[in-house]
């Protein structure tokens, strides 16, 4: 498994769900969902970023310098609420995580979209949240007829 860092760029649906697109694997408008929306906004919160117009996110499954919260897996998600056949038996209906955010012990699930970034389920994911690097737009607006994915839909 790779530990390099990779990069995200989610920006917000609504005051307090946050999604983000990559044209990479295709997914759009994909939501961070029950806890993990919380844990992003209490960094962006605590750092004072204006993430208003989208944020960067920075994650791999080991620590690295200056990394602002570490997740470690709790446990696998519940099959019959968020199911996803194509996903691998170890990310079929996401994964729970837990860590301390600023001080705070929290909880989130991460989706099947996670097998998109990692071949195995990562048993630690470190994080770290920056204002939008320069020259980035986060919002992808597929072609019409281009296939996207989306494993979690954001409430509006």
């Amino acid at each position: 498994m790779s530990s390099a860092v990779q990069e995200l760029h989610p920006y917000l649906i609504n005051p307090s769900t946050w999604v983000f697109d990559d044209p990479t694997t295709n997914l759009h408008r994909e939501a961070f969902v029950s806890g993990i929306s919380e844990m992003i906004s209490e960094i962006v919160r605590a750092k004072g970023i204006d993430g208003s117009g989208g944020i960067t996110i920075q994650f791999s499954q080991e620590p690295f310098e200056g990394c602002d919260a570490v997740l470690d897996w709790v446990r696998p998600g519940d099959p019959d609420r968020h199911f996803e056949r194509d996903s691998a038996a170890w990310n079929r209906s996401g994964n729970w995580y837990r860590g301390e955010v600023n001080g705070t012990i929290m909880e989130g699930w991460l989706c099947p979209a996670l097998g998109k970034y990692f071949s195995e389920r990562p048993m630690r994911i470190a994080v770290k949240i920056t204002h939008l690097r320069e020259g980035v737009d986060p919002i992808w607006n597929p072609a019409p007829g281009t296939m996207t994915t989306r494993f979690v839909q954001a409430p509006e």
